[in-house]
């Protein structure tokens, strides 16, 4: 009986937390300034990095097939950078709250070789394989990237070759060896980082307004992300993209408070009802947090 209860309440734990694990949408890698014959690189990544995060049990990760088909049937192409509006649109599509993507930045290999012996035709090589990731999370509630880092790996091989014949590891082998170590690292590291689901933070998530209508104002927030009547929440109406002058990466968007709301019914899984508290001038797509 005791072994009985103590399964029970294991499961009865458990399903609520796995229903609380971020959900997550890996993208395909840009890469820039790569040679034409290294290009599925940033599909390798991605593929690497969806495995490291389902093995880490800390994230739902959406399946690729499943991605490649919605991109399609919505005629969307999402790989490398992607801008806040965009990354909201496909955060709503998909059902994600985070969306994961970069570029492979290195990709290459340098070769070194010397000629050894005399008369014999030994020539020694030593070639030096090098890959480099720089990965950002975004979040599709706000478009702000909320998480950034970088990876860089090299491993050598040497080959040796006697009368034109010779051995050693193949490139391929060799390049798995330093992209696969790449988004091991920067897969702990988000593991580690502080996300949270919308529905963790009661009072503290992020929507938009759906709807405006004679003074009734819908939020595109609901029982499913923890709001209930009462709630009050601060209207933002989003301004210009910020991007870092050097990298060209989006940091942001200007933001300016325009007022406040109270829930006074909530309506659904994902929508609610509101009234102004303060402010003025509100409109569909204005950030309530």
């Amino acid at each position: 009986m005791k072994k009985f209860l103590a399964v029970f309440f294991a499961l009865l734990w458990a399903g609520p937390l796995a229903a609380e694990k971020p959900r997550v949408a890996v993208l395909e890698f840009g890469h820039k300034a790569l040679e034409a014959r290294w290009t599925n690189a940033g599909e390798a990544a991605q593929d690497m990095f969806i495995t490291e995060l389902v093995k880490s049990g800390k994230f739902t990760v959406i399946d690729r097939e499943r991605l490649d088909a919605i991109m399609r049937e919505k005629n969307l192409s999402l790989a490398g950078d992607i801008d806040p509006r965009t990354a909201v649109q496909a955060g709503k599509l998909l059902g994600v709250e985070y969306i994961l993507f970069g570029h492979v930045t290195e990709f290459g290999e340098e070769t070194a070789g010397a000629q050894v012996g005399w008369g014999l035709g030994v020539d020694v090589k030593r070639k030096k394989f090098v890959a480099a990731l720089d990965a950002r999370l975004v979040s599709t509630t706000t478009g702000e990237i909320v998480w950034a880092d970088k990876a860089r790996k090299e491993e050598s091989n040497v080959k040796v070759f006697v009368m034109g014949a010779g051995g050693g590891v193949t490139d391929r082998r060799m390049f798995d060896k330093v992209l696969l170590p790449c988004v091991e690292e920067l897969a702990k590291k988000l593991v580690t980082a502080n996300l949270t689901t919308s529905a963790t933070v009661v009072g503290r998530v992020s929507g938009k307004i759906a709807r405006v209508d004679a003074g009734k104002i819908f939020i595109n927030l609901g029982s499913e992300h923890g709001v209930k009547e009462g709630d009050t929440f601060d209207v933002f109406k989003t301004g210009a993209v910020i991007r870092d002058p050097d990298t060209g990466e989006v940091l942001g968007a200007e933001e300016e408070k325009i007022g406040t709301i109270r829930v006074i019914a909530v309506k659904g899984a994902k929508y609610s009802e509101c009234v102004a508290v303060s402010g003025n001038g509100f409109a569909v797509g204005n950030v309530v947090k």
